[in-house]
Protein backbone atom coordinates (compact mmCIF):
# COMPACT_ATOMS: atom_id res chain seq x y z
CA UNK A 1 0.00 0.00 0.00
CA UNK A 2 1.38 3.40 -0.97
CA UNK A 3 1.70 5.94 1.88
CA UNK A 4 -0.22 9.19 1.34
CA UNK A 5 0.74 12.46 3.03
CA UNK A 6 -1.91 13.95 5.30
CA UNK A 7 -1.93 17.18 3.29
CA UNK A 8 -3.18 15.33 0.21
CA UNK A 9 -6.39 14.43 2.08
CA UNK A 10 -7.32 18.13 2.07
CA UNK A 11 -8.65 20.12 -0.86
CA UNK A 12 -5.70 22.48 -1.16
CA UNK A 13 -3.52 19.60 -2.39
CA UNK A 14 -6.14 17.00 -3.29
CA UNK A 15 -7.59 19.23 -6.00
CA UNK A 16 -4.15 19.52 -7.61
CA UNK A 17 -3.39 15.79 -7.66
CA UNK A 18 -3.31 14.07 -11.06
CA UNK A 19 -6.10 11.53 -11.56
CA UNK A 20 -3.59 8.68 -11.22
CA UNK A 21 -2.48 9.86 -7.76
CA UNK A 22 -6.07 10.41 -6.66
CA UNK A 23 -6.88 6.83 -7.62
CA UNK A 24 -3.96 5.54 -5.52
CA UNK A 25 -5.14 7.55 -2.53
CA UNK A 26 -8.73 6.42 -2.96
CA UNK A 27 -7.70 2.77 -3.31
CA UNK A 28 -5.66 3.03 -0.10
CA UNK A 29 -8.70 4.36 1.74
CA UNK A 30 -10.70 1.35 0.56
CA UNK A 31 -8.08 -1.05 1.95
CA UNK A 32 -7.69 0.74 5.28
CA UNK A 33 -11.42 0.79 5.96
CA UNK A 34 -12.24 -2.59 4.40
CA UNK A 35 -14.56 -1.02 1.86
CA UNK A 36 -15.49 -2.32 -1.55
CA UNK A 37 -14.40 0.18 -4.19
CA UNK A 38 -17.39 0.52 -6.51
CA UNK A 39 -15.73 2.99 -8.83
CA UNK A 40 -14.29 6.44 -9.47
CA UNK A 41 -16.45 9.31 -10.59
CA UNK A 42 -16.49 13.06 -11.11
CA UNK A 43 -19.50 14.82 -9.62
CA UNK A 44 -20.56 18.29 -10.73
CA UNK A 45 -23.30 20.61 -9.47
CA UNK A 46 -23.77 24.37 -9.12
CA UNK A 47 -20.46 25.05 -10.92
CA UNK A 48 -18.46 22.99 -8.41
CA UNK A 49 -17.02 19.54 -8.93
CA UNK A 50 -14.87 16.79 -7.46
CA UNK A 51 -13.24 13.58 -8.64
CA UNK A 52 -13.63 10.94 -5.96
CA UNK A 53 -14.63 7.33 -5.29
CA UNK A 54 -17.82 5.53 -4.31
CA UNK A 55 -17.45 2.66 -1.83
CA UNK A 56 -19.68 0.03 -0.27
CA UNK A 57 -19.33 -1.09 3.36
CA UNK A 58 -19.78 -4.62 4.67
CA UNK A 59 -23.31 -3.69 5.74
CA UNK A 60 -24.22 -2.55 2.22
CA UNK A 61 -24.02 1.21 2.73
CA UNK A 62 -22.53 3.40 0.00
CA UNK A 63 -19.95 5.98 1.06
CA UNK A 64 -18.08 8.73 -0.77
CA UNK A 65 -14.71 10.17 0.11
CA UNK A 66 -14.93 13.91 0.80
CA UNK A 67 -11.56 15.66 1.25
CA UNK A 68 -11.11 17.98 4.20
CA UNK A 69 -10.69 21.73 4.02
CA UNK A 70 -10.08 24.92 5.94
CA UNK A 71 -13.05 26.88 4.78
CA UNK A 72 -15.40 29.75 5.51
CA UNK A 73 -18.90 28.69 6.53
CA UNK A 74 -21.99 30.55 7.69
CA UNK A 75 -23.28 33.92 6.49
CA UNK A 76 -22.78 37.55 7.41
CA UNK A 77 -25.83 39.74 6.75
CA UNK A 78 -24.45 42.77 8.56
CA UNK A 79 -25.26 46.05 6.80
CA UNK A 80 -27.04 44.24 3.99
CA UNK A 81 -30.54 45.30 3.01
CA UNK A 82 -33.07 42.78 1.77
CA UNK A 83 -32.74 44.40 -1.67
CA UNK A 84 -29.00 43.64 -1.57
CA UNK A 85 -29.66 39.94 -0.99
CA UNK A 86 -32.77 39.04 -2.99
CA UNK A 87 -34.03 39.77 -6.50
CA UNK A 88 -37.42 41.39 -7.07
CA UNK A 89 -39.26 38.10 -7.57
CA UNK A 90 -37.94 36.63 -4.33
CA UNK A 91 -38.51 39.90 -2.46
CA UNK A 92 -42.16 39.84 -3.49
CA UNK A 93 -42.52 36.25 -2.21
CA UNK A 94 -40.69 37.19 0.99
CA UNK A 95 -42.97 40.08 1.98
CA UNK A 96 -46.23 38.72 0.55
CA UNK A 97 -47.26 36.99 3.83
CA UNK A 98 -47.13 40.41 5.51
CA UNK A 99 -49.57 41.99 3.07
CA UNK A 100 -52.91 42.67 4.77
CA UNK A 101 -55.52 40.17 3.64
CA UNK A 102 -53.10 38.04 1.60
CA UNK A 103 -54.68 34.85 2.93
CA UNK A 104 -58.06 35.89 1.52
CA UNK A 105 -56.54 36.77 -1.89
CA UNK A 106 -58.88 39.77 -2.08
CA UNK A 107 -56.60 41.85 -4.27
CA UNK A 108 -56.12 41.88 -8.03
CA UNK A 109 -52.60 41.67 -9.44
CA UNK A 110 -52.10 45.43 -9.64
CA UNK A 111 -53.25 45.89 -6.05
CA UNK A 112 -50.93 43.13 -4.89
CA UNK A 113 -47.90 44.79 -6.51
CA UNK A 114 -48.81 48.06 -4.82
CA UNK A 115 -49.26 46.33 -1.46
CA UNK A 116 -45.91 44.57 -1.80
CA UNK A 117 -44.18 47.87 -2.57
CA UNK A 118 -45.83 49.47 0.45
CA UNK A 119 -44.84 46.53 2.66
CA UNK A 120 -41.21 46.81 1.57
CA UNK A 121 -41.34 50.44 2.67
CA UNK A 122 -42.57 49.45 6.15
CA UNK A 123 -39.45 49.64 8.33
CA UNK A 124 -40.91 47.48 11.11
CA UNK A 125 -41.81 44.60 8.78
CA UNK A 126 -38.46 44.78 6.98
CA UNK A 127 -36.68 44.82 10.34
CA UNK A 128 -38.58 41.70 11.47
CA UNK A 129 -37.58 39.85 8.30
CA UNK A 130 -33.96 40.92 8.68
CA UNK A 131 -33.96 39.76 12.32
CA UNK A 132 -35.32 36.37 11.26
CA UNK A 133 -32.54 35.97 8.72
CA UNK A 134 -29.89 37.08 11.22
CA UNK A 135 -31.06 34.71 13.96
CA UNK A 136 -31.88 31.63 11.85
CA UNK A 137 -28.69 31.33 9.84
CA UNK A 138 -25.32 30.39 11.35
CA UNK A 139 -22.73 33.10 11.80
CA UNK A 140 -19.80 33.34 9.43
CA UNK A 141 -16.47 31.89 10.50
CA UNK A 142 -13.52 29.81 9.34
CA UNK A 143 -13.50 26.11 10.20
CA UNK A 144 -11.29 23.08 9.69
CA UNK A 145 -13.29 20.18 8.26
CA UNK A 146 -11.55 16.80 8.45
CA UNK A 147 -11.46 14.35 5.53
CA UNK A 148 -14.58 12.19 5.70
CA UNK A 149 -16.19 9.09 4.31
CA UNK A 150 -19.82 10.14 3.98
CA UNK A 151 -22.93 8.06 3.42
CA UNK A 152 -24.13 8.85 -0.07
CA UNK A 153 -27.85 8.94 0.82
CA UNK A 154 -29.53 9.70 4.14
CA UNK A 155 -31.28 6.93 6.11
CA UNK A 156 -34.73 7.07 7.64
CA UNK A 157 -35.25 6.54 11.35
CA UNK A 158 -37.64 4.37 13.40
CA UNK A 159 -38.98 2.40 10.43
CA UNK A 160 -37.79 -1.23 10.35
CA UNK A 161 -38.26 -3.44 7.23
CA UNK A 162 -40.68 -6.36 7.54
CA UNK A 163 -39.21 -9.67 6.31
CA UNK A 164 -41.08 -10.96 3.24
CA UNK A 165 -42.08 -14.19 5.00
CA UNK A 166 -43.52 -12.32 8.00
CA UNK A 167 -45.41 -9.95 5.71
CA UNK A 168 -46.94 -12.86 3.79
CA UNK A 169 -48.07 -14.61 6.99
CA UNK A 170 -49.78 -11.60 8.57
CA UNK A 171 -53.49 -11.72 7.62
CA UNK A 172 -54.22 -8.13 8.65
CA UNK A 173 -51.42 -6.75 6.52
CA UNK A 174 -52.42 -8.91 3.56
CA UNK A 175 -56.01 -7.64 3.82
CA UNK A 176 -54.71 -4.06 3.81
CA UNK A 177 -52.67 -4.80 0.70
CA UNK A 178 -55.64 -6.40 -1.11
CA UNK A 179 -57.81 -3.39 -0.29
CA UNK A 180 -55.10 -1.03 -1.54
CA UNK A 181 -54.95 -2.97 -4.81
CA UNK A 182 -58.72 -2.67 -5.26
CA UNK A 183 -58.57 1.04 -4.53
CA UNK A 184 -55.67 1.59 -6.92
CA UNK A 185 -53.27 2.68 -4.16
CA UNK A 186 -49.51 2.06 -4.11
CA UNK A 187 -49.05 2.70 -0.38
CA UNK A 188 -50.92 2.22 2.90
CA UNK A 189 -49.69 4.09 5.95
CA UNK A 190 -50.93 3.74 9.52
CA UNK A 191 -49.35 6.61 11.49
CA UNK A 192 -46.36 5.44 13.55
CA UNK A 193 -47.48 1.81 13.14
CA UNK A 194 -47.00 0.19 9.75
CA UNK A 195 -46.35 1.21 6.14
CA UNK A 196 -47.11 -1.16 3.26
CA UNK A 197 -45.95 -0.09 -0.18
CA UNK A 198 -45.75 -1.38 -3.72
CA UNK A 199 -42.25 -2.34 -4.79
CA UNK A 200 -43.03 -3.20 -8.40
CA UNK A 201 -45.97 -4.42 -10.48
CA UNK A 202 -46.51 -7.56 -8.41
CA UNK A 203 -44.58 -7.28 -5.13
CA UNK A 204 -45.35 -5.37 -1.94
CA UNK A 205 -43.00 -4.55 0.92
CA UNK A 206 -43.58 -3.28 4.41
CA UNK A 207 -41.99 -1.65 7.43
CA UNK A 208 -43.06 -1.23 11.05
CA UNK A 209 -42.52 1.75 13.32
CA UNK A 210 -40.34 1.30 16.38
CA UNK A 211 -39.70 4.17 18.77
CA UNK A 212 -36.08 5.21 19.01
CA UNK A 213 -34.10 7.74 21.02
CA UNK A 214 -31.21 9.94 19.97
CA UNK A 215 -29.10 8.28 22.65
CA UNK A 216 -29.72 4.81 21.22
CA UNK A 217 -29.06 5.99 17.65
CA UNK A 218 -25.73 7.49 18.67
CA UNK A 219 -24.72 4.31 20.49
CA UNK A 220 -25.74 2.08 17.56
CA UNK A 221 -23.66 4.21 15.19
CA UNK A 222 -20.67 4.12 17.53
CA UNK A 223 -20.92 0.34 17.93
CA UNK A 224 -20.69 -0.02 14.16
CA UNK A 225 -17.77 2.38 13.73
CA UNK A 226 -19.82 5.34 12.51
CA UNK A 227 -20.80 8.76 13.79
CA UNK A 228 -22.97 11.69 12.74
CA UNK A 229 -21.64 14.84 11.07
CA UNK A 230 -21.35 17.96 13.18
CA UNK A 231 -23.49 20.95 12.14
CA UNK A 232 -20.51 22.64 10.50
CA UNK A 233 -19.44 19.45 8.72
CA UNK A 234 -22.99 19.14 7.38
CA UNK A 235 -22.84 22.75 6.14
CA UNK A 236 -19.70 21.85 4.23
CA UNK A 237 -21.23 18.66 2.79
CA UNK A 238 -24.36 20.51 1.68
CA UNK A 239 -22.78 23.75 0.47
CA UNK A 240 -19.03 23.30 -0.01
CA UNK A 241 -18.43 26.73 1.45
CA UNK A 242 -20.96 28.61 -0.68
CA UNK A 243 -21.17 32.28 0.27
CA UNK A 244 -24.89 32.44 -0.46
CA UNK A 245 -28.07 31.20 1.23
CA UNK A 246 -28.35 28.24 -1.14
CA UNK A 247 -25.58 26.41 -3.02
CA UNK A 248 -26.86 27.98 -6.26
CA UNK A 249 -27.30 31.55 -4.94
CA UNK A 250 -29.47 33.67 -2.66
CA UNK A 251 -32.67 33.32 -4.65
CA UNK A 252 -35.12 30.54 -5.36
CA UNK A 253 -35.08 29.74 -9.06
CA UNK A 254 -38.76 29.43 -9.92
CA UNK A 255 -37.94 27.24 -12.92
CA UNK A 256 -36.88 24.52 -10.46
CA UNK A 257 -39.11 21.53 -9.86
CA UNK A 258 -39.49 21.66 -6.06
CA UNK A 259 -41.28 19.30 -3.70
CA UNK A 260 -44.49 20.40 -1.98
CA UNK A 261 -45.05 23.30 -4.36
CA UNK A 262 -48.32 22.31 -6.03
CA UNK A 263 -48.36 25.29 -8.34
CA UNK A 264 -45.05 24.26 -9.91
CA UNK A 265 -44.73 21.69 -12.68
CA UNK A 266 -44.13 18.68 -10.46
CA UNK A 267 -43.93 16.04 -13.15
CA UNK A 268 -40.83 13.89 -13.21
CA UNK A 269 -37.67 14.23 -11.15
CA UNK A 270 -37.32 16.98 -8.57
CA UNK A 271 -34.44 19.34 -9.32
CA UNK A 272 -32.78 19.02 -5.90
CA UNK A 273 -32.91 15.22 -5.67
CA UNK A 274 -29.78 14.83 -7.77
CA UNK A 275 -26.25 14.17 -6.50
CA UNK A 276 -24.46 17.32 -5.40
CA UNK A 277 -20.86 18.43 -6.02
CA UNK A 278 -19.60 15.76 -3.58
CA UNK A 279 -21.83 13.05 -5.06
CA UNK A 280 -24.10 13.18 -1.99
CA UNK A 281 -27.88 13.14 -2.14
CA UNK A 282 -28.93 15.88 0.30
CA UNK A 283 -32.64 15.89 1.13
CA UNK A 284 -33.26 19.49 0.03
CA UNK A 285 -36.79 18.89 1.31
CA UNK A 286 -38.03 21.15 4.15
CA UNK A 287 -39.77 18.15 5.74
CA UNK A 288 -36.59 16.02 5.83
CA UNK A 289 -34.26 17.28 8.53
CA UNK A 290 -30.98 15.49 9.16
CA UNK A 291 -29.74 14.77 12.67
CA UNK A 292 -26.33 16.25 13.48
CA UNK A 293 -24.28 16.02 16.66
CA UNK A 294 -21.48 17.98 18.31
CA UNK A 295 -20.25 18.45 21.89
CA UNK A 296 -23.00 16.20 23.32
CA UNK A 297 -25.69 18.30 21.62
CA UNK A 298 -28.14 16.89 19.05
CA UNK A 299 -29.63 19.29 16.51
CA UNK A 300 -31.02 19.37 12.97
CA UNK A 301 -29.89 20.64 9.60
CA UNK A 302 -31.62 20.72 6.23
CA UNK A 303 -35.25 21.20 7.28
CA UNK A 304 -37.74 22.44 9.87
CA UNK A 305 -40.20 19.56 9.64
CA UNK A 306 -42.17 21.56 7.07
CA UNK A 307 -43.28 24.22 9.55
CA UNK A 308 -42.83 27.18 7.22
CA UNK A 309 -44.54 25.43 4.32
CA UNK A 310 -47.39 24.20 6.52
CA UNK A 311 -47.77 27.77 7.73
CA UNK A 312 -48.60 28.85 4.17
CA UNK A 313 -45.60 31.13 3.90
CA UNK A 314 -44.76 30.25 0.30
CA UNK A 315 -41.73 28.88 -1.50
CA UNK A 316 -38.99 31.28 -0.29
CA UNK A 317 -39.87 31.02 3.40
CA UNK A 318 -40.67 27.34 2.93
CA UNK A 319 -37.28 26.55 1.42
CA UNK A 320 -35.08 28.67 3.73
CA UNK A 321 -34.61 25.55 5.94
CA UNK A 322 -32.86 23.61 3.15
CA UNK A 323 -30.04 26.18 3.18
CA UNK A 324 -26.75 24.69 4.42
CA UNK A 325 -26.62 27.51 6.96
CA UNK A 326 -30.18 27.49 8.27
CA UNK A 327 -30.38 26.83 12.01
CA UNK A 328 -33.88 26.89 13.49
CA UNK A 329 -33.63 29.13 16.58
CA UNK A 330 -36.97 27.89 17.94
CA UNK A 331 -36.44 24.14 17.52
CA UNK A 332 -36.79 22.13 20.73
CA UNK A 333 -35.42 18.59 20.80
CA UNK A 334 -36.49 15.97 23.30
CA UNK A 335 -35.26 12.42 23.84
CA UNK A 336 -37.20 10.66 21.09
CA UNK A 337 -36.61 10.70 17.35
CA UNK A 338 -39.52 11.63 15.09
CA UNK A 339 -39.54 8.93 12.42
CA UNK A 340 -41.72 11.03 10.15
CA UNK A 341 -39.26 13.89 9.77
CA UNK A 342 -35.88 12.85 11.23
CA UNK A 343 -33.20 11.28 9.05
CA UNK A 344 -29.49 10.64 9.53
CA UNK A 345 -26.28 10.24 7.56
CA UNK A 346 -23.34 8.09 8.69
CA UNK A 347 -19.81 9.46 8.51
CA UNK A 348 -16.38 7.99 9.13
CA UNK A 349 -13.68 10.51 10.02
CA UNK A 350 -10.59 9.44 8.12
CA UNK A 351 -7.74 8.72 10.52
CA UNK A 352 -4.89 10.67 9.00
CA UNK A 353 -2.31 8.73 11.03
CA UNK A 354 -3.36 5.52 9.28
CA UNK A 355 -2.59 7.06 5.90
CA UNK A 356 1.10 7.57 6.66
Amino acid sequence: MHPISIEKLYNLQYDLLPIYDKKILLKNIAKIYSLELIGFKEFTAFEKSIYTAVYRSNDGIEFIFVPGDTIKLGLNFENKRLQDIFNDENLAELVYPFVDGYEDKIYNEEDVLTKIKDTLADEEIVSNIENYITHNFTQEGEFVIPPLLVQKEYSETCWVPIPDEKLAQNKDWQQMIEKAKRDGLSEVLVHNTVCLYKKDDSNWCGKVYEENTFKKLLQDLKDNGYSLPTPREWEYLAGKGCRTIFPWGNNIDFSMNLKHMEWMDNDGEYTLENENFFGLVIGDDPYCREIVYDNDVVSYKGGDGGRNICGGLGVVWGYFPVSPYFQDSEMEIGDYINGGYDFFRRVIRVDTDSMK
